[in-house]
C-alpha cells in the first residue's frame, strides 16, 4: 500500500512541476513577443529620425556641415584634454 501512496504523491508532484513550467513557458513567450514589439518600434522611430534628420541636412546644407564640425572639434578637444591627463 506504501508504494501506491508514494506514486500517488509523485504524480502530484509531477503535475505541479509541469504546471509549473507550462506558466514560465507561458511567461518567457509574452516576453519575447514584448521584446520583439520594442524592437520593431524602435527600428520604426530610427527609420523616422533618419528621414528627419536626413531632410533637415537637405533644408540646411551649410548649417548641417557646421554643426557636424562643432561636434567634431569638441570631441576632438574632450580626447586631446583626456590624453594629455593621461600622459600627465
Amino acid at each position: 500500500m506504501a508504494k501506491k501512496t508514494n506514486d500517488t504523491g509523485m504524480s502530484g508532484v509531477r503535475e505541479r512541476t509541469h504546471e509549473r513550467v507550462d506558466k514560465v513557458m507561458d511567461k518567457a513567450e509574452s516576453i519575447r513577443d514584448s521584446g520583439r514589439e520594442a524592437v520593431a518600434n524602435i527600428k520604426e522611430k530610427a527609420v523616422m529620425m533618419k528621414k528627419n534628420a536626413d531632410g533637415y541636412v537637405r533644408k540646411n546644407p551649410e548649417r548641417s556641415v557646421l554643426i557636424a564640425a562643432g561636434v567634431g572639434a569638441v570631441a576632438g578637444a574632450v580626447i586631446a584634454t583626456a590624453v594629455a591627463r593621461k600622459k600627465q
